[in-house]
């Protein structure tokens, strides 16, 4: 028998929240996704079914997607599950929270997909704290295998065990925390890579080219096998900590965003936003970049489940 179609509610219709609703719709969930700005809703179909053909997923699938300008027309007595995929901005996601709780049945599950901002922060106005926990979607949301689940002081195991068997369901891997703290995994040891990186950039030792290069062509490539932790075992854990004492002293640990990051967002060269970042970019090697890394993350995908299976 085909399983029941479950239906989420998704608060936040850009890059983000366009391909979280291209993942339920092609794992059988029917979507509400609220969107306030008229272009943005304009262009949610078009994105919805690019990104379900990015995964191979059937277009039809776009079809359960439907795109509302309020919250009140959501039929809400059906939603099991809310994503709420607004921008990093804690005043509209505290405030979408209360709206939403005001309209959602008590059994609904609230998450929010936030990179940094902790999910205590978020909930601040929340009654029912028991139903609520973060959900980090990595980008393109359609693409990226991993899902940060972050388990709140509140947070029941029911909520974190259902979230964990819908996930599992529609292909992701759920990656679990059982504290909450600012940037989860994957963005605390990201941004701890991108600090030295940037500072190697302002202490003139290479270039934003060169530290690509390394990271892709030295120690990047190896993750696609396995992570850095058991890479370390197979590696020997004692040539790890002779080499560690020799470098940790000399890594920089500053508090403040590096100079060369500030000094691009001052100037307004804001990457591909703004034609001008690290590199210049204009519509043709944009295009032509963002083809190559969807296609990479495809095949590296691939290349992931065939070695290490599933779950890696």
């Amino acid at each position: 028998m085909p399983k029941p179609q479950k239906t989420v509610a998704i608060a936040g219709g850009g890059k983000m929240g366009g391909d979280i609703a291209a993942v339920f719709a092609a794992g059988g969930w029917n979507v509400e996704l609220f969107e306030p700005a008229a272009t943005m809703r304009a262009s949610l179909h078009r994105r919805s079914r690019a990104a379900l053909k990015t995964i191979g997923a059937d277009l039809k699938a776009s079809a359960r997607i439907a795109v509302h300008d309020s919250l009140s027309v959501i039929p809400w007595h059906r939603v099991v599950l809310v994503v709420e995929a607004a921008p990093e901005i804690l005043a509209l996601k505290q405030r979408l929270f209360r709206d939403i709780e005001a309209l959602a049945p008590r059994r609904t599950i609230l998450t929010t997909n936030s990179s940094s901002l902790c999910l205590a922060d978020v909930c601040a106005g929340i009654r029912h704290r028991d139903r609520t926990a973060g959900m980090h979607w990595l980008t393109p949301a359609n693409l990226a295998p991993v899902v940060e689940l972050v388990r709140g002081k509140s947070t029941s195991s029911g909520t974190i065990t259902r979230l964990n068997s819908w996930l599992t369901d529609l292909g992701k891997i759920p990656v679990n925390l059982s504290r909450d703290v600012p940037g989860m995994i994957i963005n605390r040891i990201q941004h701890a890579m991108l600090r030295e990186a940037f500072h190697l950039i302002d202490s003139g030792i290479a270039t934003a080219a060169e530290i690509d290069k390394a990271v892709c062509y030295g120690f990047g490539f190896r993750y696609i096998a396995c992570g850095p932790i058991r890479q370390r075992d197979l590696n020997g854990l004692t040539i790890h900590h002779q080499a560690a004492q020799q470098i940790y002293p000399t890594l920089h640990n500053g508090k403040k965003p590096p100079r060369c990051l500030t000094d691009l967002v001052q100037s307004s060269r804001l990457g591909i936003n703004s034609g001008r970042g690290f590199y210049r970019w204009d519509q043709k090697t944009l295009a032509r970049e963002v083809k190559n890394y969807e296609a990479g993350l495809r095949a590296a995908l691939q290349l992931m489940r065939k070695v290490r299976g599933k779950t890696g």
